[in-house]
């Protein structure tokens, strides 16, 4: 449960944040939140941290291209 909320969690609320709001910044703050608040990945193994920061960052890079493709209203 945990390895597979902190893979795909940061991964796809990064790329959905960003198309909501346009923005990279606004959608990391939300992201990290939500992590932090909820999913509380502050508290799990460091490995499981680790894991979640890869996922965001791939996340990251994938939101920057859909803004280069659709970059919103």
């Amino acid at each position: 449960m945990e390895w597979g909320l902190v893979l795909i969690a940061p991964l796809l609320l990064t790329i959905i944040l960003t198309r909501v709001s346009f923005s990279l910044v606004g959608a990391t703050i939300v992201t990290w939140m939500i992590l932090i608040f909820a999913v509380r990945v502050h508290e799990m193994p460091w490995y499981l941290l680790l894991i979640s920061i890869v996922s965001y960052i791939i996340g990251l890079l994938l939101s920057q291209k859909v803004l280069r493709k659709k970059p919103g209203m």
